[in-house]
């Protein structure tokens, strides 16, 4: 197998997304690899995503738009605390849709040759009703998939 190049990280913004950002971007630097990190942010099934948004003072706008902004300045402000580190070429943006299969679509339209994402381990009735992306994305991808187990602790 040959050395990275491409590395993907989608993380969800909560529990140990900045502890997988820091293991994909030690990881990358040997191997000069870029990192794309994404956060894909999924509208609710019972509200319409262009349903307006709108508060005393605020401009009305679309929730998905308030949900990517939001999204966005949250990715923005967590990289900009990982400045310092050694340069690795990193990019970062917001994605709209179910998290399994964007990270799927982007691994494969971006050519990724790793992905690296975080893992909560749930169990039991809230693995059955949230799902696990991680378990998801390692069955489908064609191309290998490092699960990093993190707790609410690594926050």
């Amino acid at each position: 197998m040959a050395a990275p190049s491409r590395i993907l990280v989608p993380v969800d913004l909560k529990d140990g997304s900045r502890s997988v950002i820091e293991y994909a971007l030690q990881l990358a630097r040997p191997f000069g690899a870029t990192v794309d990190i994404i956060h894909a942010w999924e509208p609710p099934q019972y509200v319409a995503p262009d349903l307006l948004v709108a508060s005393p003072g605020w401009d009305a706008q679309a929730l998905e738009t308030m949900a990517r902004d939001s999204a966005g300045k949250e990715l923005a402000t967590l990289l900009q605390s990982l400045e310092g580190s050694a340069p690795v070429a990193l990019s970062h943006r917001v994605v709209i849709g179910e998290a399994a299969n964007i990270v799927l679509e982007e691994a494969q339209r971006g050519k990724y040759d790793l992905i690296v994402m975080g893992t909560h381990g749930r169990k039991g009735l809230t693995r059955m009703l949230l799902g696990s992306v991680a378990q998801k994305v390692v069955s489908h991808a064609t191309c290998p998939v490092l699960t990093l187990h993190v707790t609410p602790e690594q926050a």
